[in-house]
């Protein structure tokens, strides 16, 4: 299991203040905790992650993978890509967490990766009503299949201790407006080969923790028939230099989002 996963899921006390979080219960280390008692104290946490955390860790590796694997668009990488992540999947753990004394708790799938090579957490699926929400909220745009379908994956999906990462939908349009608030009516965006850019056509779905750099769905786009994936950096007021029309690592330019998907898995190097 990587140390790193041990370290963020402490609990802060006298003797340990520099802890993430007021309460951690690991579910899948909790094997007394019954599902009346738990769906109580933790009312987001569905009867299927509690069964998950019943399981032993080669167990739920194996169905986490099959439960992707059953919700995401064909792509014609993804079996590979998803058989080297999971390959590279240690442990999988169910944690219950709870920020202050008073918060509610929250619910999430937290992939280790093995040889401290970070891990990744995952929040509960999103429902069918939070789709429907989503495709209202953004009624002028056909939002991509490949992300919508991972949504049902996880709804917020975060690497190590990253606060940003993939937003969830139900935060996806106040995420939206308040990045166009960044911008003056008369402001222009570019690429890097100097076209122009209208900015209300970006919608921001990852921001770089800390920093005014984001991955954003670009609606004058759509190298694979669905709106691809730029970079766009609030430094500069630039997005990627899209002319090859394909995945660009070096300009963080993707046609899809599972191409950045599989890009934002890439193993870290311990």
């Amino acid at each position: 299991m990587d140390y790193h996963f041990k370290e963020y899921f402490h609990e802060f006390s006298e003797d340990t203040p520099s802890g993430n979080f007021h309460k951690v219960i690991a579910l899948h280390e909790a094997p007394g905790l019954s599902w009346e008692v738990i769906s109580e104290k933790v009312p987001e946490l569905s009867r299927a992650w509690w069964e998950l955390a019943q399981l032993k860790t080669e167990e739920r590796i194996e169905l986490l993978q099959e439960f992707w694997e059953s919700k995401m668009e064909y792509h014609q990488n993804l079996s590979e890509f998803l058989n080297n992540f999971f390959e590279g999947v240690d442990d999988v753990g169910v944690y219950l967490t709870q920020k202050k004394f008073d918060d509610p708790f929250e619910a999430q799938v937290v992939y280790s990766l093995s040889g401290n090579s970070g891990f990744y957490r995952g929040r509960p699926p999103a429902t069918e009503e939070d789709i429907v929400s989503l495709q209202n909220d953004f009624s002028d745009f056909i939002l991509p299949i490949d992300y919508l379908s991972f949504l049902r994956v996880h709804n917020g999906f975060f690497k190590t201790t990253d606060t940003t990462g993939l937003t969830k939908s139900e935060d996806l349009y106040r995420t939206y407006q308040e990045f166009q608030s960044n911008f003056s009516p008369e402001e222009v965006v570019y690429t890097k080969d100097a076209q122009t850019v209208n900015h209300k056509l970006l919608i921001p779905f990852y921001k770089s923790f800390g920093m005014p750099y984001y991955q954003c769905f670009w609606g004058e786009w759509y190298p694979e028939n669905e709106m691809g994936v730029v970079y766009y950096s609030g430094n500069t007021k630039k997005v990627s230099d899209v002319s090859d029309g394909g995945t660009t690592v070096e300009h963080l330019c993707f046609p899809t989002f599972t191409d950045w998907l599989i890009f934002y898995l890439e193993r870290i190097e311990s």
